[in-house]
């Protein structure tokens, strides 16, 4: 059997279940039924039980589990252009977004308030990953360091070779 998709099809799974049912009233065995459909003996225990205790009408679908997503997929978009847009057009100091920033600026500009758990999931979702600017001096002379490794690094590296 295929494998199933993260975004579960709660119908092709009842339909999976309802089958084992059948096999179950045939006399099948729960280890059977478990490499029939490969999934695990304790899924197979459950199916078994839950047919056993109530029919078929224990293996039909119990209707959607958890909530609704907050953030529609309009949502989601405004939310990702402003993302792209960067935190100074949204009125942030710096260039660096926080999960902090993005979670006030959904509850600004979208109305919609999220935890923090749920911010991240959704910055993920949308295709971004986090990132760690790199520390860098202002002091900082790109051009005597770029000068230094062609020049000065290769006599050091030839120093300690001869000892």
């Amino acid at each position: 059997m295929k494998t199933l998709n993260l975004k579960r099809d709660r119908a092709l799974l009842e339909k999976r279940r309802l089958k084992a049912g059948r096999y179950f009233s045939q006399g099948k065995s729960q280890a059977f039924v478990a490499k029939k459909f490969n999934v695990t003996p304790a899924a197979s225990c459950q199916w078994f039980w839950r047919w056993k205790d109530e029919g078929t009408d224990g293996l039909a679908s119990k209707g959607p589990t958890g909530a609704d997503p907050k953030l529609s997929e309009e949502n989601k978009k405004k939310l990702k252009k402003l993302i792209l847009q960067g935190p100074k057009k949204s009125g942030y100091q710096t260039e660096f977004w926080t999960l902090l920033r993005i979670r006030d600026i959904v509850k600004k500009k979208l109305g919609v308030v999220l935890g923090m758990g749920s911010v991240w999931n959704t910055v993920i979702s949308l295709g971004f990953s986090c990132q760690k600017p790199e520390r860098r001096s202002k002091q900082r002379n790109e051009k005597a360091i770029k000068e230094w490794k062609l020049a000065e690094f290769p006599k050091l590296k030839k120093m300690g070779e001869a000892s």
